[in-house]
């Protein structure tokens, strides 16, 4: 017999049953903090020995949960509390567009750059996912594999880069809508290299490139150190940059020569551009003849059903650069990139062999068999999860947490969170009082030449949630409540007031 046919409530009119009972006290247990977003909760055998129920009343106690959007099943680890939205307003959109100018960064990066290699920060300073959630034995077993193999790797070079990886790059390229072949393909040191040769390949000194913003500090920094003029263009929190302002600020012919994006979850701002907007930015840029590089460093890192197309999917004419890496997905100490640099290539191709002339074979060939052995797809859907719990679980902490007047947006991917502060508190102090503490932020101000960012900070949640971490949100929470009481200014710190 089943468990809600014995149940005295089962046959009274309007009654909870068996299940929903159960249903309830794990709902109340959420609502009042003892089980916390992203805690699992006991097995379905262990539910139901706690309540002597059959195994399918418990089955059907945490379906119920499901259903509701209460809980979330995870296969082959069991069901677990579903992180909460935030209960913060996004942040505000800025819409103003500045004039065009030379980036001068190192005033501002100086000290944070010096900072982030504390190794007892948490969260952590870099934008990264943690050791734990990275296939450090897998690789470092096939690693072995292949240097028994092939021990002429680390004596010989490969200007063309490994064509293996090539191959399986351009096979992967098909899930984000755009068809690539290995031979148009550049193997880069990490992305940054990436950018560097698509954004030297297609401008030069004094031109103007138009930036997202906020956007990447070191993108900025390849801008000052090419001699370029950067063109901060707005950037909304949910859907990416204002192609109204772009459009507005690109209508004189020649005013912008490259526009530099990162469509999918971009440090810091974590948007995500919608299809539609995505084709009408390609077809604006091809018709003002504005050339696209686009980084994808992120686009693995989705947390709906589907990957996102790039940009150059809606390439007609051969001129979006796309860049991406593996640093953020699986092996950041490996430092590989790639671009295909499109109708750039042969330019492109002739300045990685003037600049680093080649990539580590070893690395290469690793992440190649990695990705072509099925564990690179095994290995991301298990960081997407992981990530995405942990995205709701740092954004919940700071809506507790937080004192009011601050905003978020709850990104739909990527690893980081930006926050926006009470317009008086300064980024800038934040960060030297959280440093002070090991509590890794990245201060506002580090990624824009103007100061429209300046109270707002940027986190990382590539870390599994624990109390350690839930305890320097916390204490982050009084630092941030503390200086919107009672404005002060930074600890002493070597940087400069803009």
């Amino acid at each position: 017999m089943d468990d809600s046919a014995r149940s005295p409530s089962a046959a009274v009119p309007g009654a909870d049953t068996l299940y929903q009972r159960i249903a309830g006290q794990i709902e109340r247990g959420i609502a009042s903090g003892a089980l916390r977003a992203g805690a699992r909760l006991p097995s379905v055998r262990q539910l139901s020995l706690q309540h002597g129920v059959s195994i399918t009343t418990a089955l059907q106690a945490l379906r119920h949960l499901e259903n509701q959007g209460i809980v979330q099943a995870r296969p082959k680890s069991g069901y677990f509390v579903m992180p909460r939205a935030p209960s913060l307003p996004e942040p505000q959109f800025d819409l103003r567009v500045d004039a065009a100018s030379f980036v001068s960064m190192d005033h501002v990066l100086h000290e944070f750059l010096l900072t982030v290699e504390d190794p007892l920060a948490l969260p952590a300073f870099h934008a990264a996912p943690a050791r734990s959630l990275l296939p450090e034995a897998k690789l470092q077993h096939i690693l072995a594999s292949v240097n028994r193999r092939h021990p002429e790797y680390a004596t010989t070079y490969n200007m063309g880069g490994s064509l293996a990886l090539r191959q399986q790059i351009a096979r992967r390229a098909v899930g984000s809508g755009v068809q690539l072949r290995p031979e148009e393909i550049v193997v880069t040191n990490g992305g940054m290299e990436a950018m560097y040769l698509a954004l030297k390949s297609v401008a030069s000194a004094g031109d103007t490139i138009a930036l997202e913003s906020p956007t990447y500090f070191h993108l900025l920094q390849s801008v000052e150190s090419l001699g370029m003029r950067a063109l901060e263009i707005p950037s909304h929190p949910r859907v990416g940059i204002s192609l109204e302002a772009l459009d507005f600020a690109t209508q004189t012919p020649g005013a912008v020569k490259a526009c530099i994006l990162l469509p999918h979850f971009p440090n810091p701002g974590g948007s995500l551009m919608p299809v539609e907007r995505k084709r009408q930015l390609v077809q604006l840029c091809a018709d003002r003849g504005i050339t696209l590089i686009e980084s994808d460093i992120y686009g693995e890192l989705y947390f709906g059903d589907q990957r996102p197309p790039v940009l150059k999917s809606f390439d007609e004419h051969n001129d979006v650069i796309l860049c991406s890496a593996f640093t953020k997905t699986v092996a950041p100490g490996y430092r590989i990139g790639w671009v295909a640099p499109g109708r750039h290539f042969l330019k492109t191709q002739a300045l990685k062999m003037r600049t680093s002339v080649a990539c580590p074979m070893l690395q290469q060939e690793v992440l190649a068999e990695f990705m072509r052995d099925g564990g690179y797809d095994h290995h991301l859907r298990r960081l997407r999860a992981a990530l995405k719990t942990q995205a709701h679980q740092m954004a919940d902490a700071v809506a507790r947490y937080f004192p009011m007047g601050c905003r978020l947006s709850l990104p739909q991917g990527g690893l980081l969170l930006w926050i926006e502060l009470p317009r008086h508190v300064d980024s800038r102090a934040v960060f030297a009082l959280a440093r002070l503490e090991h509590i890794g932020v990245a201060p506002g101000a580090a990624f824009s030449i103007s100061r429209r960012f300046d109270h707002f900070i940027r986190l990382q949640y590539g870390q599994p949630w624990t109390p350690e971490l839930d305890s320097a949100l916390r204490r982050l929470g009084q630092i941030v409540a503390k200086l919107a009481e009672a404005p002060v200014a930074a600890p002493t710190t070597q940087w400069e007031a803009a």
